[in-house]
């Protein structure tokens, strides 16, 4: 398990030895049992235009970048396989009201993947989550600072997963190895080069899909949000 990577967990029973699943939930509801995602609405969804097809690797669209060496600007919309440059703040050093630098990085959604329920044949799901659908979210980080990131923070998972109803979703991890959508954390030593491949696992109800991902952390001034906050990169 990452630690401090949800606010809220539940440990789910599995088949084999090993292996459990774990959920968040958004904020203000009651954890879920094991791999629940956090989807709120009952809506009938579009049909997922995801439909088991991995999403082509293409370059970012012209303009999406401010330059070499610079951030990608907020609000700045690319393909799959297209790199953006940001500044990450770590949980622990958002804190306060001072300014916030970040610590560079370029990263990088590869794809977005619908799987199926066999995938979770060794975790144990309640009946609602036996009827969702999986999603898995293809991620690329590498490190541009000198700086390492601060003991047991992940940058993937600050990635967030918006789905065809334009709702957040989260993502679920496990204690153990889940084989067909890894997590791990950044390798030790994470500075200058150094690049890790990460997949976050979704599970939406009700036949929904997920339709983009987006990065809304970044630099901030003294007293005020990062302007990614409203204006995140966006791709899909």
């Amino acid at each position: 398990m990452k630690p401090g990577r949800i606010a809220a967990w539940a440990i789910a029973a599995v088949a084999v030895p090993g292996l459990a699943a774990c959920s968040g939930t958004s904020s203000g509801s009651s954890p879920a049992s094991s791999a629940s995602s956090s989807a709120a609405g009952t809506s009938s969804p579009a049909q997922s235009q995801a439909s088991g097809q991995q999403a082509s690797s293409q370059p970012a669209g012209q303009g999406q970048t401010a330059g070499p060496g610079r951030l990608t600007r907020p609000g700045a919309h690319l393909a799959f396989g297209g790199p953006a440059t940001v500044g990450w703040v770590p949980p622990s050093q958002d804190t306060g009201t001072g300014a916030h630098h970040g610590i560079k990085l370029r990263i990088t959604v590869v794809s977005i993947q619908k799987g199926t329920m066999a995938d979770f044949r060794n975790v144990e799901l309640n009946g609602n989550e036996r009827n969702s659908t999986p999603y898995y979210v293809q991620l690329r980080v590498t490190a541009l600072s000198s700086t390492p990131p601060p003991k047991d923070s992940d940058p993937a998972i600050t990635f967030t997963a918006i789905d065809d109803r334009g709702q957040k979703q989260q993502s679920i991890t496990f204690l153990g190895t889940f084989s067909r959508c890894d997590d791990p954390m950044p390798p030790k030593q994470f500075v200058s080069g150094k690049t890790y491949e990460s997949c976050l696992a979704y599970l939406i109800p009700g036949g929904g899909s997920i339709q983009k991902v987006q990065w809304d952390n970044g630099p901030a001034a003294a007293n005020e949000v990062t302007p990614y906050f409203d204006r995140p990169i966006v791709w899909g």
